[in-house]
């Protein structure tokens, strides 16, 4: 059996979702007590030369964490993911991997990579764009690129046919 495929969601004492851990880590966290195993793999276990243990698929941490606001970085995942996978200029949504990322005031022209100049765009726009502003293209953007607001650590990017269903009650809603 390969252990490599588990991860093990970790709730804070609140039971909201802060992140996705290595098994090994999560089997640590317990022995260690600071966390509880809420959820365990069925009939999946690990052997040390002297014990048995069940694989944890759920761990809540025992104690408060206080959770300071972050800001989501700049790249450009998430520059796709704020623009919805969506080309700003025609408005197709081809998959991930056809998308570019498209500088609003080229960067020929000073404009740098920030979140408030680039924005979502499939190829063929981005070609007919070229190296002009969208005005002088006669492109105009359906949204204007802005910075996100601050990114919730309790959002995980995690794709939906992935998720164990020992984590499925946990991460509703």
């Amino acid at each position: 059996m390969v252990l490599d495929n588990y991860r093990t969601l970790l709730l804070d004492n609140g039971y909201q979702p802060l992140s996705v851990l290595g098994w090994q880590r999560a089997l640590l966290l317990d022995l260690s007590e600071r966390v509880d195993v809420v959820e365990y793999y069925d009939d999946v276990e690990v052997h040390s030369p002297s014990r048995t243990f069940a694989l944890p698929a759920v761990v809540r941490l025992r104690q408060y964490l206080r959770r300071v606001p972050r800001v989501l970085p700049y790249s450009r995942r998430n520059v796709l993911v704020r623009d919805e996978g969506t080309c700003q200029y025609c408005g197709r949504q081809p998959s991930w991997g056809k998308l570019t990322v498209d500088h609003v005031m080229p960067r020929s022209r000073g404009g740098g990579s920030s979140w408030e100049n680039v924005v979502t765009a499939c190829g063929p726009c981005n070609s007919v764009k070229g190296d002009m502003t969208p005005e002088e293209a006669g492109m105009p953007l359906l949204r204007e690129p802005i910075r996100p607001g601050l990114f919730r650590q309790g959002r995980l990017a995690v794709r939906i046919q992935d998720i164990p269903e020992e984590w499925r009650l946990y991460l509703a809603g």
